[in-house]
Formats: structure tokens, C-alpha cells, sequence
């Protein structure tokens, strides 16, 4: 499962809550998932890395807040706030996988 944006992420969060998947499906979209969240925390830490040079050219009237809220305006302050809910979210779900992968073994 390659990550191309969030609907790829509704379609397993979906699919993850079947109550009816076999060891081998939850071993598999574990895999897959893990993948996925390890693709959202590599972009997450580029828009990181954006932030940190978009925050290093405050001129000496801006207040942090006010950069601060320019960042969270901007597209990749935009981004950054969605894939940390991503992030969050794909964490859960691996927990939720492995949670039942246990019940099964």
C-alpha cells in the first residue's frame, strides 16, 4: 500500500474494522499500515523542517505568535496539522491490529 493522501488512509481504517479478518489479512495490513506510517512520518518531518525555515525569517517587528499563525495559515502549515492527525490515527490502528493479533495467537 503505497500513501497518496487520505483516502487511501479512509480505506484502511475501513477495512482494518471488519471484525471477521483472518490472522494472515491482519498480518498483511499490518505491514502495509506500518509502512504507510512510517511515509507519514517522513513527509511530516520535512514540513517540520519547512516550519523551522519559515519560522527563521521572522523580521524583528513579528511576534512568534504572529509567525506562528502565518505557518499554520500557510499550505505547509496546513499539511503539517493533517498529518499529525494521520500519524495519530495510524498509530491507533496498529495498536488496535496488534491488540488483535494477540487475541488470535
Amino acid at each position: 500500500m503505497r500513501y497518496h493522501g487520505n483516502m487511501k488512509l479512509e480505506e484502511a481504517l475501513k477495512m482494518v474494522r471488519e471484525e471477521n479478518l483472518t490472522k494472515t489479512q491482519l498480518e498483511d495490513y499490518h505491514t502495509k499500515i506500518t509502512d504507510l506510517f512510517i511515509q507519514l512520518q517522513l513527509e511530516c518531518a520535512d514540513k517540520e523542517k519547512e516550519e523551522a525555515l519559515f519560522m527563521s525569517k521572522k523580521e524583528p517587528h513579528d511576534s512568534v505568535a504572529q509567525m506562528k499563525i502565518f505557518w499554520r495559515a500557510s499550505a505547509g502549515g496546513q499539511r503539517l496539522i493533517v498529518l499529525k492527525r494521520y500519524i495519530s490515527a495510524t498509530s491507533k490502528m496498529l495498536d488496535s491490529i496488534k491488540r488483535r493479533l494477540y487475541l488470535i495467537y
